[in-house]
């Protein structure tokens, strides 16, 4: 049998979270051997709507989504949908997510959040100063919410109000202060939030890549699709569909949405599905948008990105093998048309997974049951926002000297 390939930590995964996680590590002195199923930012990675949201507080799991469940699934022209055929398997993810939309759960999810948004920038810091053409690549014009009627608009005010007394920078605009800053939802809107702190990226991928530049220049990066992760004495076992062992003195699991069947086999048993993500792009001279916004009675962004905006969104439970449902990119199509009356083709479609929790928290520390092991998914839609912050949490699991409230984020919440 041949001898396994031995490295001080495998890092199992080369989305942006697993990118971050594996420089933060380096800079701390280890050796890295990131393993990759695909490339770099092959899955939900690639297709988010490429926005810095430490304004991001509010999980999915809500008090006012119970009174809205109805009109939510059973309407035609929902952000929210669920393939009815997966019902049976999605029924124990779905009673969790339940429980979490009550207002204790959501308060105390809500606080954790803020939490860790904090580091947002602060976990990003040392990684771009090091790579600064990744730097470039962020651009800081905030976000906009843009609200299209006045019952919208009323039912935000206690999310504003909430984030107001957690500290997070928000503006509220008038319909012309909306149009003054971005001429193409004139007459679109009759209110506006603007969110100053938040960053985009004119290309998610690129940016992930140019971060994932010195692993890849040191020859960290191996293509391996690892399928099981065995314990034994001199370290952590991992078997490779292509046939590669590897043998790693600790690993750290960023597989997103592939993370809970190598977690089960450590006998760790985490709720974790997946949310079907859409998006949409049209090649565009003038992407029309200065920044990031969101009609959000229908729920999803419009993003400007280098030659083309990106129209992405919305919430569909199913199930990783099942085909693209034509409605969630035509519910994109006829509503960007909508709002910013746009005649152009799509360019292209995408669809991916993003990892999700019940509670909307990824699941960030040591297994209880093997300390070697230790956890960074489920970011669910604030990966790309989380990722520096993650690799900084995990660097101090491994230094002893993480904080006490990432306790909220263990496997053992569960």
């Amino acid at each position: 049998m041949t001898q396994p390939v031995h490295c001080e930590i495998a890092v199992i995964g080369a989305g942006v979270v697993g990118v971050a996680t594996a420089r933060w590590l380096r800079r701390q002195g280890y050796q890295v051997l990131v393993l990759e199923r695909d490339g770099i930012a092959a899955g939900a990675s690639y297709g988010n709507a490429g926005t810095l949201a430490p304004y991001g507080v509010m999980p999915i799991a809500q008090p006012s989504l119970l009174r809205a469940i109805p009109s939510l699934l059973f309407s035609a022209d929902s952000p929210f949908v669920i393939n009815w055929a997966r019902l049976p398997r999605l029924m124990p993810w779905l009673l969790r997510f339940l429980n979490e939309c009550r207002a204790s759960r959501c308060a105390a999810n809500t606080q954790a959040l803020a939490t860790i948004l904090q580091r947002t920038y602060s976990g990003y810091e040392p990684l771009l100063a090091e790579t600064p053409l990744a730097n470039q690549r962020l651009q800081h014009n905030g976000c906009l919410y843009a609200y299209g009627t006045p019952q919208g608009f009323t039912a935000a005010q206690a999310a504003i109000e909430l984030r107001r007394s957690l500290g997070i920078a928000q503006q509220v605009l008038s319909s012309a202060e909306v149009e003054q800053l971005e001429p193409a939802l004139a007459g679109r809107s009759v209110a506006g939030l603007l969110f100053p702190e938040s960053s985009h990226m004119d290309d998610p991928k690129l940016f992930i890549e140019t971060l994932a530049a010195p692993l890849v220049a040191e020859g960290a990066l191996r293509k391996a699709t690892v399928t099981a992760i065995k314990r034994a004495a001199n370290g952590l076992h991992l078997h490779c569909a292509e046939g590669q062992h590897y043998l790693a003195d600790r690993v750290v699991l960023c597989g997103g949405a592939w993370s809970g069947v190598l977690a089960a086999q450590m006998g760790d048993h985490i709720p974790l599905d997946t949310e079907r993500g859409y998006h949409i792009e049209f090649d565009l001279r003038d992407t029309l948008l200065n920044r990031p916004c969101c009609p959000v009675e229908s729920a999803f962004y419009m993003t400007p990105m280098a030659g083309r905006l990106r129209v992405a969104g919305t919430v569909e439970l199913g199930s990783i093998h099942d085909p693209a449902n034509p409605r969630r990119f035509d519910y994109l199509e006829q509503h960007v048309r909508r709002v910013l009356g746009l005649k152009d083709p799509v360019a292209r479609r995408w669809l991916g997974f993003r990892p999700s929790l019940p509670d909307s928290l990824p699941v960030i520390g040591p297994s209880p049951n093997e300390p070697r092991l230790i956890y960074a998914f489920g970011h669910q839609h604030l990966g790309l926002t989380l990722a520096g912050a993650t690799g900084q949490l995990v660097a101090e699991c491994l230094a002893g000297t993480a904080p006490q409230w990432l306790e909220r984020f263990s496997v053992q919440r569960f």
